[in-house]
């Protein structure tokens, strides 16, 4: 702890408080770590601010905690969605990905990535739009070129 002057006793409780907010929200956050694998790899980032108010606020980290608890059912249903598309367009899903991002205000950005691939033995992406495409002109009639 860093004191600058002696006697100045409003300095050092300010100092003494900050150090004190400091430490509840890294051990709420090694807390989080610990008992969410999201947290401990990184997937999910929370903001430090939002971490204090959480701290702060038991309504806060309850929904917080909610929010955590879903991510593995999130990221399951992602991954199915994912396959499911893939192999709706003739495709092989080859990697997936999802992280989220919690604001200051405790809003959850969510990113997810995809890697498909037509491999060997799936028809290319033109193939799949060509027979897509004539499928649709019989089906109505149309004649597309």
């Amino acid at each position: 702890m860093a004191i600058s002057g002696v006697g100045n006793h409003n300095l050092y409780s300010y100092v003494k408080n900050k150090e004190v907010e400091n430490s509840a929200s890294s051990d709420y956050s090694d807390y989080l770590s610990k008992k969410y694998d999201c947290v401990k790899n990184g997937t999910v980032l929370i903001s430090k601010a939002y971490l204090k108010e959480c701290t702060e606020n038991p309504d806060k980290a309850k929904e917080l905690e909610e929010s955590l608890a879903f991510y593995n059912e999130s990221y399951q249903s992602g991954y199915a969605n994912a396959k499911a598309n893939a192999s709706a367009i003739g495709a092989k899903l080859v990697d997936y990905s999802e992280s989220w991002s919690i604001d200051s205000t405790g809003n959850i950005t969510m990113i997810a990535s995809t890697t498909v691939t037509s491999g060997d033995n799936i028809k290319g992406w033109k193939e799949q739009k060509e027979e897509q495409t004539k499928r649709l002109s019989e089906k109505k009639g149309y004649v597309f070129k």
